[in-house]
């Protein structure tokens, strides 16, 4: 069993470290890469069990994004952590977005990152904690769907309202679910978890309430953020 960490801060790699010894990984099962590249490299003679990657190694980079979005594709038994490092967001959450992939924010408490290695390494220790986690990969309304996209253009809630032929209130109700599928009322946040659902997969789940098929699969739609 082993993991690997994609992240440029030594101080981030010593702290998953810590945490994943603390599951019980041996420090030699433990791999920190550089970049992308050396990602698929050994991806190509390991099968990790856990892959933490800083959206900083791929966000400025097509190429490297699409290579994650195939190594990802490549293994759908290993569980993807993706760190949003942008702190002018006010992220402090994580959303499940596929069943083995996770967006992460880099100010979440230790203690449920600790809870989210535990729940995937199948250690009691995250219900001896009392916290239950909801794995479950966000999945939009075809309505919400509309609406989000419309809301990324640029419109507000009475343009939006007009264009669908609803009520200024059932739209607010809508936004009102979106940010909390989300887990944030930021919508800024929102739109980075839908950029990089974007680059990590074919886009957001649409129309299924239990969407537990790897991403790999079809009938998805993907949602565009610009």
């Amino acid at each position: 069993m082993s993991s690997l960490i994609v992240d440029k801060c030594f101080y981030t790699q010593l702290a998953l470290q810590s945490l994943l010894q603390l599951n019980g990984q041996h420090q030699k099962d433990i791999l920190s890469l550089k970049d992308i590249t050396e990602l698929q490299t050994a991806c190509k003679s390991l099968t990790p069990e856990i892959i933490f990657v800083n959206e900083d190694c791929f966000m400025s980079d097509v190429q490297a994004g699409l290579a994650l979005k195939a190594v990802i594709n490549a293994h759908p038994g290993t569980l993807f952590f993706v760190f949003i490092s942008k702190d002018n967001l006010n992220y402090q959450n994580y959303v499940p977005i596929r069943h083995n992939v996770i967006i992460v924010s880099k100010s979440i408490r230790t203690t449920t990152i600790y809870q989210l290695i535990a729940h995937n390494l199948q250690i009691s220790r995250a219900i001896e904690i009392g916290v239950p986690l909801d794995l479950t990969p966000v999945s939009l309304s075809r309505t919400e769907f509309s609406i989000l996209k419309m809301w990324m253009s640029g419109l507000d809630t009475l343009n939006i309202s007009q264009h669908l032929n609803i009520k200024q209130k059932t739209v607010a109700s809508h936004k009102g679910n979106i940010k909390r599928k989300v887990k944030t009322h930021n919508k800024q946040a929102i739109y980075h978890v839908v950029k990089l659902t974007d680059i990590l997969t074919s886009g957001m789940f649409v129309g299924r309430p239990h969407p537990l098929r790897p991403a790999s699969e079809s009938g998805e739609i993907a949602l565009t953020a610009g």
